[in-house]
């Protein structure tokens, strides 16, 4: 008999587990850093010497940290990533702009554009709250 619990206890938490790998919740740290890393880190990392130049923030604005992230710059602050609302986060905003926009993240000649497939996932991963995982970056 205990046995069979067993075996209905494994079966129930594979299927729970298989649901949610099928769910196709987003991994910030596998699926979302790398785009970030790609077309944002080279204006929008922590303050640093580069060829013996100090080089800051764009905007104020970092992405090499979660709360940094979701702080956002110095233009809407706290709307960067709004958790649960990928219609109100600047990030995307920005991603989204024609490149002829003044506003379009990443400028022109500064990275390479973020793709519309790439953008989906940054939105579902905003629409599913944002989450970093266990990820920090950089404090």
């Amino acid at each position: 008999m205990k046995t069979k619990h067993i075996l209905a206890a494994l079966a129930a938490a594979f299927i729970v587990n298989t649901a949610s790998a099928q769910d196709g919740a987003v991994d910030f740290e596998k699926q979302i850093l790398p785009i970030l890393k790609t077309s944002c880190f080279k204006c929008h990392e922590k303050e640093h010497e580069d060829n013996g130049k100090i080089k800051k923030p764009k905007g104020g604005l970092r992405l090499d940290g979660a709360a940094v992230i979701m702080k956002g710059g110095k233009e809407n602050p706290n709307e960067n990533v709004v958790a649960g609302k990928p219609e109100s986060s600047w990030l995307l905003k920005t991603m989204a702009l024609p490149e002829s926009d003044e506003l379009a993240m990443p400028p022109e000649g500064k990275g390479d554009r973020v793709s519309a497939a790439d953008q989906a996932l940054i939105k579902k991963w905003i629409a599913s709250g944002a989450s970093f995982g266990a990820w920090k970056g950089v404090e």
